[in-house]
């Protein structure tokens, strides 16, 4: 089950509701799974755990696939887990509410590199806390499947790759000039777009490839890379998946917790 995605704003006030329970004497519980914290972590089964085992257990990888980890708050019956959107900086678990880290990982003011590319058209942008400080966006016309048989078919497909080629050239070159002189300062790097077209970019791209470091696993929902459409990605780069959770269940219910 996929996370909805909610923005930092709209994950605050969720967050003040369930501390405001909280601060009036509800049992509660805090999960902070750091990048490569196993889901199985035997402290999650320890009476602080308060059904988080089962939790993590059924949402199982898809809920760690960002690679930024997981923060879960409980607050009697109620909860949320939460996928951030910037990695977790530790694994731990405690009886009690302690939405600090949380609130420190939205808060923030780290310094993004995006790099979003379909065929055709892509940009490549550098967010300082959460202001675009620097882009490039371009287009590289790349023509479309070609679904006849035959030598024109090959001839076509020749072509096809050559244009292919040329565009991620132009974005590696857009990559370089905007994101590698910052790279000492650069905190994280996302990618958006087609994941075909973005896996063949990795491939041929030295400038992405030394940022893999810290590249996040989770992927920008771009349809038209341009200038225009970078705003939209100033508001996506804070944004987390995050699921409701109701203990209160005969096994503990989890559905997406929807924007509003």
């Amino acid at each position: 089950m996929r996370g909805a995605s909610v923005s930092a704003a709209r994950l605050r006030r969720m967050l003040d509701e369930l501390a405001t329970e909280a601060g009036a004497g509800a049992r509660a519980s805090s999960l902070y799974l750091a990048p490569g914290g196993r889901g199985d972590w035997p402290g999650l089964a320890g009476p602080d755990g308060l059904g988080w085992a089962a939790v993590v257990g059924e949402l199982g990888p898809a809920a760690l696939r960002d690679g930024c980890g997981l923060v879960g708050l409980r607050v009697g019956g109620r909860g949320l887990l939460i996928a951030p959107p910037f990695p977790v900086g530790e694994t731990r678990l405690a009886a009690g509410w302690d939405d600090g880290p949380l609130r420190g990982i939205l808060e923030a003011d780290v310094t993004v590199g995006v790099a979003l590319v379909r065929l055709g058209r892509f940009s490549v942008a550098v967010f300082c806390g959460g202001e675009l400080a620097g882009s490039k966006t371009d287009s590289r016309y790349v023509k479309g499947k070609h679904h006849a048989g035959g030598t024109s078919q090959l001839r076509y497909t020749r072509v096809r790759e050559g244009q292919i080629k040329r565009l991620y050239d132009k974005v590696c070159e857009a990559a370089q000039a905007q994101l590698l002189p910052p790279a000492a300062r650069l905190d994280y790097l996302l990618l958006g777009g087609e994941r075909f077209t973005l896996n063949g970019l990795l491939k041929q791209c030295p400038a992405l490839a030394a940022l893999q470091p810290i590249t996040l696993g989770r992927r920008l929902n771009i349809r038209d890379p341009k200038r225009d459409t970078l705003p939209q990605v100033a508001a996506m780069l804070t944004e987390s998946r995050v699921w409701t959770i109701d203990f209160n269940a005969e096994s503990a219910e989890i559905t997406p917790r929807t924007q509003r």
